[in-house]
This record gives C-alpha cells, sequence and structure tokens, in this order.
C-alpha cells in the first residue's frame, strides 16, 4: 500500500499535465473501460482498459455516488490498469467505474457484495471517503414541434437557445407518457419514477416580464403517488429521483408548478428531476423549509404553490453577455440560461434561490467544446456584466454534443464559456498546465497583466478567494466581522464568504491576518474544510498518515487531522520525501496546483 500511495504522491507532486486527447484512428474511442467484474467488499478490484490519452482520471463511485478511490493513471501502449482494493467495511450494492479526462470518458458499473465482518468504511490502496452529493439524470428531452410532458431519453440536439423564449402551443390534454424512461443517474440502483404525464396539465401564461411562458403543472395526487412510489425502490443508498419533463421547443420559457402540499409529505432525501429542451434542474427536497415558506406567504402548503423557472435568455442578453466576455479575452458557446424558484399562494410571491451549504444541480446542453479544459460554466450577474465560476463537469454525448453538469448553492443566470489564457512568465514553468486551466475557469487571476507571478508569496486572504472561487460561492462582506478587513477590502467578500462556509476563521484578537502569508498547516486546515463542504459532511483521516514525515511532531494539533486528511488525498504532499515542513510558505504556482487537484478529487472540474 505505501508504494502506492508513495506513486500517487510522486505524480501529483510532478504536477503532469494532463494533455488534451491525441489523434487516434477514425471511430476509435480515447477511452474504453473494460467491464468491471462484480467483487466483495475487501477484495481487488481491477480496473483496466485503452485509451488514446497520455494521462488519464480514475474515479470509483460508491452506490450513493460518493467517491472510494480516485488516481491519475499513466497511459501506456494504448492501456492502463488502476488496481485497488476495495475496504473491508463498504456497503454492498452497484458501484460505478468512470475513466477519462474532460469529454472523453467512460464508465462501467459492477456489483459489490457486503463483506460480512467488515465495519465501517474501510479503504484500499488510495481511497478516500466523501459523503454523497445529489445525482441528476444524465438526459435531455428531445425538441418536438409542440409541447407534451413526455418522458424521453434522447439527449436534446442543441444547447442553450439565442431566442427570445417563444412559447410552443401546447397539447391541450398531454397524451400519455411516451415509450423509454430517461437514463438512470449514476450512483441511482433504480430508474427515476416518472410522473404520469397524463395527470399533468399544460398551458399558457407570462413570466414576471411579460414575456410568454409554459406552464407544467403535475397533479397533487400524481406527484405524491410518484413520490411514494421512488421512496419505497432500493436505490442502494442514493436519493430517490422522481422525473418530469417538457418535451418542447428550445428557447420556451417553462414554469414547473409543484403542489408544495405533495412535497412537503414526502420521503426525506428525495430529489425532483425537471427537464426541458433546454436544461434541466435536479431539485433536492431537503433545500425546502416548508414552516418558513408557509410562515412568509400566511398561507397551508395545501394552497402554496413551488414555481420553478428554466428562462434561456433572450437575444438582448445573450448580446449582452457576448460583450462582457470578449473583454475577458472569452466566448460564450450557445445561449444562456436562468434557473430560478418561487413559491405563490394568494397573488402573494416570495423569492427561493439560495440553499445556505447545499448543492443544487443543474444541466445544460452545448455544441462548440473542443476542450473541456478552456471550457467553464460561468455565472452571469446582469447588474455588474461580471462572470464568476461555477463547479461543473462536461460529459460528450453520442450525438456529439456536451453536456455541462453543475452545481452552486442558489440559483441565477448561468452560460458556457470558453477561454484560453496564459501568462508570459509561465513559460517552461513546472505549474504551466495546471494554472492556465484554471485561470481559463475564472478561477485564478494574473498578478498584473499578462503575468502570474507564480513564485510570489500567497497570502491568507488570496487562499481563501481561491477556495471561495473554487466552490462557486457568492461574496458576503457582511460576514468578514473582523478588526482588519474593512467592508471596502477587495477581500473583504471572499473572507467573508469563506468564515460563512466555514472554510477560515480568525484569531483570539479579532483579527483575521488578511495580507500575512500563509502557511502550509494553514492551508492543509481551509482545504480540509473545503472537502467537508464540498462533501456535505466531515471525511476522516488516522493521524497515522504522517507517520512518514520526520518532523510531524512540529505540525500543530490544530492543523494535524486536516494535514492528514489533504496527505491522503494527495492534494498536499511533503516539501521532501520525509519532511511536511508545516510552517513554511507556499507559493502562488503551489497553491494553484493544490487547488487544481482539491478540485478535481471533489468533482469540480473534470
Amino acid at each position: 500500500m505505501k508504494s502506492r500511495v508513495l506513486q500517487f504522491v510522486m505524480m501529483l507532486t510532478l504536477c503532469l499535465a494532463l494533455v488534451a486527447p491525441a489523434a487516434s484512428a477514425a471511430g476509435s474511442a480515447a477511452v474504453a473501460l473494460d467491464a468491471v467484474p462484480a467483487v466483495k467488499a475487501g477484495e481487488r478490484v481491477d480496473l483496466k482498459g485503452s485509451s488514446s490519452l497520455d494521462e488519464i482520471i480514475v474515479k470509483v463511485l460508491r452506490p450513493d455516488g460518493s467517491i472510494v478511490y480516485f488516481d491519475i493513471v499513466p497511459v501506456t501502449g494504448g492501456s492502463f490498469a488502476a488496481p485497488f482494493t476495495l475496504g473491508a467495511g463498504e456497503p454492498g450494492g452497484t458501484y460505478t467505474a468512470v475513466a477519462g479526462k474532460g469529454t472523453q470518458v467512460d464508465s462501467r458499473r459492477f456489483d459489490v457484495t457486503a463483506s460480512s465482518t467488515g465495519g465501517g468504511n474501510g479503504g484500499g490502496d488510495g481511497t478516500i471517503s466523501t459523503p454523497t452529493t445529489a445525482p441528476t439524470t444524465s438526459s435531455t428531452p428531445t425538441a418536438t414541434p409542440t409541447g407534451t410532458a413526455t418522458p424521453t431519453p434522447t439527449p436534446a440536439p442543441g444547447g442553450g437557445s439565442t431566442g427570445g423564449g417563444a412559447a410552443a402551443t401546447p397539447a391541450p390534454t398531454p397524451p400519455p407518457a411516451a415509450a423509454g424512461k430517461p437514463i438512470t443517474p449514476i450512483g441511482s440502483g433504480a430508474a427515476p419514477v416518472v410522473v404520469d404525464a397524463s395527470k399533468i396539465k399544460v398551458s399558457e401564461s407570462a413570466d414576471g416580464a411579460g414575456r410568454p411562458a409554459t406552464v407544467v403543472a403535475p397533479d397533487a395526487a400524481a406527484l405524491a403517488d410518484a413520490l411514494a412510489k421512488a421512496a419505497k425502490q432500493d436505490n442502494h443508498g442514493a436519493a430517490p429521483v422522481v422525473y418530469i419533463a417538457f418535451d418542447g421547443k428550445p428557447g420556451q420559457t417553462v414554469r414547473f408548478e409543484l403542489p408544495l402540499s405533495a412535497l412537503k409529505d414526502a420521503a426525506a432525501g428525495m430529489l425532483v428531476s425537471l427537464q426541458t429542451a433546454d436544461g434541466e434542474y435536479s431539485l433536492p427536497l431537503s433545500v425546502l423549509d416548508f414552516a418558513a415558506i408557509a410562515k412568509q406567504l400566511g398561507a397551508p402548503a395545501v394552497d402554496i404553490t413551488l414555481q420553478i423557472a428554466i428562462d434561456p435568455a433572450g437575444d438582448d442578453l445573450n448580446s449582452r453577455i457576448k460583450k462582457s466576455a470578449a473583454a475577458l479575452g472569452a466566448s460564450p458557446l450557445g445561449g444562456a440560461i436562468g434557473f430560478s424558484m418561487s413559491a405563490a399562494a394568494g397573488g402573494k410571491t416570495v423569492e427561493l434561490n439560495e440553499f445556505g451549504s447545499t448543492y443544487v444541480s443543474r444541466t445544460l446542453v452545448v455544441t462548440g467544446i473542443q476542450n473541456g479544459d478552456h471550457a467553464t460554466v460561468a455565472l452571469y450577474d446582469p447588474q455588474t456584466g461580471t462572470f464568476s465560476f461555477v463547479p461543473a463537469l462536461f460529459v460528450k454525448q453520442a450525438d456529439g454534443t456536451v453536456k455541462a453538469s453543475f452545481k452552486r448553492t442558489g440559483n441565477s443566470i448561468y452560460t458556457v464559456l470558453t477561454a484560453d489564457r496564459s501568462f508570459a512568465d509561465l513559460s517552461g514553468h513546472w505549474a504551466k498546465s495546471d494554472v492556465e486551466l484554471l485561470a481559463s475557469k475564472l478561477v485564478v487571476n494574473g498578478a498584473a497583466a499578462g503575468k502570474f507571478a507564480p513564485n510570489g508569496s500567497i497570502t491568507r486572504a488570496e487562499f481563501a478567494a481561491l477556495l471561495v472561487r473554487s466552490l462557486g460561492l457568492a461574496p458576503d462582506a457582511s460576514a468578514a466581522a473582523f478588526s482588519d478587513v474593512a467592508a471596502g477590502d477587495w477581500h473583504a467578500g471572499a473572507v467573508g464568504a469563506a468564515v460563512k462556509a466555514k472554510l477560515a476563521e480568525g484569531f483570539s484578537d479579532g483579527s483575521f491576518k488578511p495580507n500575512d502569508t500563509i502557511s502550509r498547516q494553514q492551508m492543509a486546515v481551509m482545504i480540509g474544510r473545503a472537502m467537508t463542504f464540498a462533501q456535505g459532511s466531515a471525511a476522516s483521516s488516522a493521524a497515522s498518515s504522517l507517520d512518514g514525515f520526520k518532523d510531524k511532531a512540529g505540525i500543530a494539533d490544530w492543523a494535524r487531522v486536516s494535514v492528514a486528511q489533504a496527505v491522503d488525498a494527495g492534494i498536499l504532499t511533503g516539501m521532501t520525501a520525509d519532511s511536511f515542513a508545516p510552517e513554511a510558505k507556499a507559493s502562488r504556482a503551489q497553491a494553484a496546483v493544490m487547488l487544481k487537484r482539491f478540485m478535481q478529487q471533489e468533482g469540480l472540474i473534470g
């Protein structure tokens, strides 16, 4: 085991660039993962396959969608292998192995039988433990001339529309559900339950700006029935999924109206997937505070309607986005799309667009992506004309389009940008690839025009800002209540967001010391907390992970667990083979490389 962990650490320490797919024979796949035989918990899992890439990322997901294994594997002679031993305490169920990079990926499912003697989440070589994230369905309905509420497994032919949201004429009475079911989300043990389409009313209305919108409203009894059926399924620990789709034209504004009473009575942990020709919204019911909503509206749940809108941007907004992107040296791919949620009763409406620390998943389908490393989902603020990074994964589909699955703790307007950022002072630098990848995704910025200053130091405020961006969190200067952080400081919003998300905290004297150079052990603590935020709960690591460092006694007690966690995950490595150097200062380049490793491990980028 030690030799494998050392190999993993060395690979990450060397910061090998994950290169773009090499040219392959016509019709051949860039990545092909072999079938994975069924195993028992505690046994070896043989992952192998072929690829035209030089290196690939390999992940194995538990039935609940959490990551049990992560590695970066070299490809030799067109083949790769990533064997590991599954912990004896791992749960039984259907696991998913995923191999590849960017849009070039392949996956295989395999069954694991729980060990009768195992206990807890054991780990094999290079394993990491993360709780579940909400799964999303992996298909988008096909556009048809008239809009109907009907499930379909066929991917949409295009991405966000540049049209103005004109609605198609709906069928007065939706026909029964079409043959076929949506593709099962990764990590789910059963297919989503589809709401009976004959019990879904489709009508025409208008949005808040008076633009036409198509309203899709399932009957309360039909929705409650679907939720009850999903709750009874054996999902092997994954969230039960109920699926509602509107099969309409791209560019339509679609507003799903769900009776709050049916959602309120649903079992805990449910997920409702709402899909149109332009996008998909996976709503975890856990984000809804039913009592607070009823109190705000002054109405019982039976009278309240939850409204979720998927709204492709019109020509004017897309034009503004294109202009703002050009100023960054970026280009939008397709049109932007807005996601919003509100609750209404008795003529009163309340917005529900912030979800605390819970990620809500959404999907866009786009064309024109040649390299996922240079594409990113970005939140667009129409008030300021600025963009910010949103965690996203890009997966190429059979029809040549790319599905962008992204997650954020709030609603807004989103678009896919492509950019190719570089810095003159990174020529020949060992961190060039990693830094420029994150720069192209709007996560890191230069120190000056055209320069990154890779060997410069990084401060506590700067590293907090990096972590906040990497998680797609909104700045919040009001939470930065420190004696040395003023509301007008550039870092006030980032520091406040970091404190609010429990990524960072100040000192006993009430200061944050934003301009102090951050130490490696301080960095480890902040990374460990970011891992907890991304995973939804804290992951554990044994202090024995630090036994290989001669200077482990110099690691502060308050940092020991976090350092072990970051080392176990391969995010931080020793300064040498046998020393960690907890008080040493990291450079800007080192911080960017650590950030990239963290983001890949947590599925924030591909």
